[in-house]
């Protein structure tokens, strides 16, 4: 087998191991890239176009010129450092990102410190900057924690605060899960007090309505407001006048008729 044909068979075997082209991380990618390639003892040429292979239509776009007119030599370092300028993020970027972009989220403490870590470098902030970022985004708990603690090492911090996080988790979930409990149950105790004053108010109303029709209808009935004369007559006569067709004693009706014939 010819050298180009070995090299064409390394290319096929090791392409499939290398995963395309992060414009977010280009100096981690190459990390994997070059930890791939160079093993193989890949030339110049091989890991270009390998590289070239894990590009996107949109990053070609980016190096067109560079892909139209190569180097003669160095084509890989040459379209590497394009790729890194292009998309390497800026130191301000960075510094942005630790100050305000960063979060915990469902990582877990040492997982955050990693990456902000990964984000800083070694030139853009003091190591002690960085763990006081990165424990003001550490809940309350872990930090009052990490700070009764003397140790130095970053590693042991970590775990510390990752130990902290789950212990504490549950207790907070505990907490959370148990609000919308008595939350509901005041909302049902609410709802039931005011149906209960709805209940009481209608009731009220009802008796209202019922009793006014039956006084209008008994002084439209009598013709006029009862009079002294009135209490003595019994119920029939007092609700019906002379169209009773009853009488119950003690009443005055038969005294009242005698009355009114004599005059």
């Amino acid at each position: 087998m010819t050298e180009e044909a070995k090299q064409d068979v390394m290319l096929i075997s090791v392409s499939s191991r290398i995963p395309d082209f992060w414009t977010d991380q280009p100096a981690l990618w190459f990390i994997q890239f070059e930890a791939v390639v160079l093993p193989q003892k890949a030339s110049d040429d091989s890991c270009y176009q390998l590289l070239i292979a894990k590009l996107s239509k949109q990053v070609i776009q980016e190096v067109a010129d560079l892909l139209a007119s190569p180097p003669a030599t160095g084509k890989y370092l040459a379209l590497k450092k394009r790729l890194t300028d292009a998309y390497e993020e800026s130191e301000t970027r960075r510094i942005q990102k630790l100050i305000s972009e960063m979060q915990l989220g469902e990582q877990k403490p040492s997982q955050l410190l990693r990456r902000m870590q990964n984000l800083a470098g070694k030139r853009i902030v003091f190591f002690e900057t960085l763990l006081v970022l990165w424990q003001n985004h550490l809940p309350q708990a872990v930090r009052t924690v990490l700070a009764a603690t003397a140790l130095e090492d970053v590693e042991k911090l970590a775990s510390v605060a990752d130990k902290v996080m789950e212990t504490t988790k549950p207790i907070e979930i505990a907490s959370v899960s148990q609000q919308p409990d008595s939350l509901a149950e005041v909302i049902a105790n609410l709802t039931i007090e005011v149906a209960e004053l709805r209940k009481s108010r209608q009731f009220t109303r009802g008796n209202n309505r019922s009793s006014q029709p039956s006084r209008t209808r008994s002084t439209s009935r009598r013709g006029k407001p009862s009079t002294g004369k009135d209490k003595n007559l019994c119920y029939y006569h007092h609700r019906f006048g002379k169209k009773a067709k009853k009488c119950r004693e003690p009443c005055a009706w038969n005294e009242r008729t005698k009355e009114n014939m004599g005059n």
